[in-house]
């Protein structure tokens, strides 16, 4: 079990007081994921949306987090797992240096004043060269030197986030895990790599949340296909060596409440069919316009011998439709 440290804001060494952050009075209430409202984080100058509960990093990468938006009695604590260092300290600001070794390093801000938190896993990638076509025995194929028409994000990656075992259970936003994006290949073969891009999941969040609003409970939206390598994505016979799959921007879903394997029935009408997955692709199309910075891909599929009907959504950054 690894031990675990905690610094204080204001201070260098480990089990040190913590220091009174006081800043402008804010909301604290609790959120429905259940995380105060108040405790806003952001890594790197950017605002993390508050469903996400990963970031995906390089060995050895600097991190600069910090939290807004605090109540005036707050009183935080940064809670490691021992690794990583911190590099620098100061009210509600930190500066965390990844470890070398990949695999999954958990992050927990606390607000000692009234007992709320923020856990963020980070998980530190493996470097991969993109003209290998397997990393520890795992195949991943060939991709295309370039990204397509110069976009970095459907560049070749130079690394890898490494599941195993141990990780894959682990949260990367609040109602998803990291191995529900894992390809379907080698199934015993482990470690296992991915690529996965949190401005998916925050598209699936968004979507998880309105179907909530519409009535549909449910804990998390089935993920069919999520990651491909490009090694599977060609030996399913996709030709297609640009697609979002292999950048982890894509994601195969359907909605399955009652846990049955296929699509329910969402439109009511006592059947599951393309008119149900035509009904979920509308709900998506509403939170695209809510959140333009989601748009992307989108196409409903049939269901076949194998499998029910489903839609594709991506975040490519412009809006595709087939």
């Amino acid at each position: 079990m690894k031990r675990w440290a905690t610094i204080a804001l204001l201070g260098a060494a480990l089990w040190l007081p913590a220091v009174h952050t006081r800043l402008a009075q804010a909301d604290t209430s609790v959120t429905e994921s259940g995380f105060a409202a108040g405790l806003a984080l952001a890594i790197d100058g950017e605002p993390m949306a508050e469903s996400l509960r990963a970031a995906f990093v390089k060995p050895g990468q600097v991190l600069a987090l910090s939290a807004d938006s605090l109540s005036l009695d707050a009183d935080l604590t940064l809670q490691t797992s021992g690794a990583g260092v911190i590099e620098q300290a100061a009210a509600a600001r930190w500066r965390w240096r990844a470890p070398r070794a990949p695999g999954a390093y958990p992050l927990v801000i606390h607000d000692r004043a009234n007992g709320r938190h923020r856990r963020i896993n980070i998980f530190v990638q493996k470097p991969f060269d993109s003209r290998r076509t397997e990393i520890d025995g795992y195949r991943i194929g060939h991709y295309e030197p370039h990204g397509l028409r110069g976009d970095a994000n459907s560049a070749p990656p130079d690394a890898l986030i490494q599941v195993t075992p141990a990780n894959r259970d682990m949260a990367v936003s609040a109602h998803f895990t990291l191995g529900q994006f894992l390809c379907h290949q080698q199934p015993d073969h482990w470690p296992k790599y991915l690529r996965l891009r949190p401005r998916l999941l925050e598209k699936l969040e968004h979507l998880h949340a309105a179907l909530r609003e519409a009535g549909i409970a449910l804990d998390t939206i089935t993920v069919m296909s999520g990651y491909r390598t490009p090694w599977y994505n060609a030996d399913i016979g996709n030709t297609t060596v640009y697609s979002q799959h292999l950048f982890g921007s894509a994601a195969d879903i359907f909605v399955d409440a009652d846990g049955d394997g296929r699509m329910d029935d969402l439109n009511g009408d006592s059947a599951v069919d393309t008119a149900d997955a035509r009904w979920l692709a509308d709900l998506v199309e509403a939170v695209v316009a809510e959140q333009p910075s989601l748009a992307g891909g989108m196409s409903v599929y049939p269901a076949n011998a194998a499998h029910g009907p489903f839609v594709h959504i991506d975040v490519r950054g412009v809006r595709a439709r087939w």
